[in-house]
């Protein structure tokens, strides 16, 4: 089985089961996220948002658009994923909107950037 190359602000389909406690289950869009030398490092994993419909206002989940469908990127739930997990690409294939990129961007900064 050969494994997709990734790039960033691409959404993939990700089964995401097994998971544990309160981690995001089943089968979800998720978006691609790092910068290109993290999508190319030989490890054979994919840092990942996964996406739901669920919007629950909170603010490190900003809205977006997959296709015609409203979504939320749930930036709380980001993780490294094996790459045989990507099923397919998502029929939107990618986020393109700068705003929303900025959004997850300003989200994922916030809840993980360290501080020296």
């Amino acid at each position: 089985m050969s494994l997709p190359d990734v790039e960033p602000w691409q959404v993939w389909w990700v089964q995401l089961n097994p998971q544990l406690g309160h981690e995001q289950a089943g089968r979800r869009p998720a978006i691609v996220v790092g910068s290109e030398l993290a999508c190319q490092i030989p490890n054979n994993l994919a840092v990942v948002v996964p996406c739901t419909h669920t919007d629950r206002g909170l603010p490190w989940q900003p809205r977006i658009t997959l296709g015609t469908d409203p979504g939320v990127a749930m930036c709380d739930q980001i993780k490294a994923v094996d790459k045989r997990r990507l099923q397919r690409r998502h029929a939107c294939a990618s986020i393109t909107d700068p705003e929303e990129r900025e959004a997850i961007a300003r989200a994922l900064h916030e809840l993980v950037a360290v501080e020296i």
